[in-house]
């Protein structure tokens, strides 16, 4: 999802900036146009009375993951989890209407996969974000967020912003959304391996590995041998992929995951393993839990595409599965390592706000994707809130499956506030 997460100069009193400019206060302004702000458009134009709102983005148009799409990957959550189905079934803005839109609807429904494709579901993210691009500023970089106090409490939000020229401005709101911060600012587990691997210089992140993909494919006289470490979807994506060079020499898999294992061959130990398959050939158990969402398809692929790579080298090359955690033994004689844990943390959008930690009590949790920050008792007046929402879920690889209800009660929140103050305003008028 795209946003405008990033830290930010040091900034003195906005109101002091000789190229501010002070315009109407939005009801809501939203940092970053993803998924989760889309839908909070979908939830206000569906809204009985809409709001006025505002979306700013650092980035010049519209993107989703455009680094991490793989061919036939999908999507973890069933189509009907998107933008707008879960809240409002009569959405124009479902996935369904987006089908029925591209003459796909029937020819999806035969597909027999509930799960859509990704690289389908970001084209569905863009007709909608085509929708509402007059209520989006694009190239429009937030620099800084300060509360602006009112009498007795702060009454409303300054909102810095850059756009692509230099010129900065300044905007405000009763109400604002942020993105939430991201998964990869928590304490992370060690990584599966500890090798130190020539100081990092062929370690690839897998969400770099689309760049780096057709380097890694090309022709040589000598092939490369890959290990892949990691334990998630795009573990099993990448893998698929590789496989399916068949220029590349030997594959390892360093993973956690049990159901990525092969069928175990009895040794000769005194007390020898219990053979197994795979989790798709395995029986199901009342008690598996299976860490991958519909993967069986591409983990059957894997071992398909496996076998004849086997097959066609006379042995030469074959796909190793190492099931632990510190396997650095086993990765020693590879050119690339592609791992989930080669990045290093986001920085998240609390470094945009000023003053504001010593109003800020903690966030609510409101379901998977939002939290509502909360204020000290009487730090901010009734109708000024801030929420933190993100549409990807646990992982990244969909959307949160309440992303579209959340964006509704937001969107309700901001419609009850609006009212509030009309009835507060007409009861002034009507003493005086």
């Amino acid at each position: 999802m795209s946003s405008t997460q990033h830290s930010t100069p040091s900034l003195g009193p906005i109101s002091s900036s000789p190229t501010t400019k002070l315009l109407e206060p939005y009801d809501l302004i939203c940092i970053g146009f993803g998924p989760a702000q889309i839908a909070t458009a979908i939830a206000n134009e569906e809204s009985r009375k809409s709001s006025k709102v505002l979306f700013l983005e650092k980035e010049p148009s519209f993107s989703w993951h455009p680094s991490s799409q793989l061919p036939r990957s999908r999507m973890e959550n069933p189509f009907i989890y998107d933008l707008a189905t879960v809240r409002n079934p009569r959405s124009k803005f479902s996935y369904t209407c987006y089908l029925l839109s591209q003459d796909r609807l029937i020819e999806f429904a035969n597909s027999d996969r509930l799960q859509p494709l990704r690289e389908e579901f970001e084209h569905y993210l863009g007709w909608c974000a085509e929708h509402f691009k007059t209520q989006v500023r694009y190239s429009s970089e937030v620099i800084g967020v300060v509360p602006e106090k009112g009498v007795n409490s702060i009454r409303r939000w300054n909102v810095a912003v850059r756009d692509m020229n230099g010129k900065t401005y300044v905007l405000q709101a009763r109400n604002i959304m942020i993105p939430s911060p991201s998964e990869s600012t928590t304490p992370r587990a060690r990584p599966l391996t500890s090798v130190d691997f020539l100081a990092g210089q062929r370690i690839i992140s897998m969400d770099n590995y689309t760049t780096r993909r057709n380097e890694l494919h090309q022709p040589r006289e000598i092939r490369l041998n890959i290990a892949v470490i990691g334990s998630g979807e795009q573990t099993i994506e990448i893998l698929d992929d590789l496989l399916s060079c068949y220029r590349l020499g030997n594959v390892t898999l360093v993973t956690e995951n049990e159901t990525l294992a092969p069928l175990r061959i009895l040794g000769d130990d005194a007390s020898p393993p219990q053979p197994r398959l795979c989790s798709i050939w395995a029986k199901p158990s009342c008690e598996s839990k299976p860490s991958i969402t519909g993967s069986s398809e591409l983990i059957q692929s894997i071992y398909a595409r496996a076998y004849e790579k086997q097959v066609a080298s006379k042995g030469q090359f074959t796909l190793r599965v190492v099931i632990g955690r510190d396997a650095a033994e086993s990765i020693t004689k590879a050119d690339f390592i592609i791992s989930e844990h080669a990045t290093g943390s986001l920085k998240t959008s609390s470094g945009l706000f000023h003053g504001l930690d010593a109003l800020v009590l903690g966030c609510q949790q409101k379901g998977e994707s939002l939290e509502e920050v909360q204020f000290k008792r009487g730090a901010v007046a009734e109708g000024c809130r801030m929420w933190m929402m993100s549409a990807n879920s646990e992982g990244g690889r969909s959307l949160a499956k309440d992303v579209a209800v959340r964006a509704g009660e937001v969107v309700s929140a901001l419609s009850a506030a609006t009212a509030e103050e009309q009835n507060g305003a007409m009861m002034i008028n009507a003493r005086m």
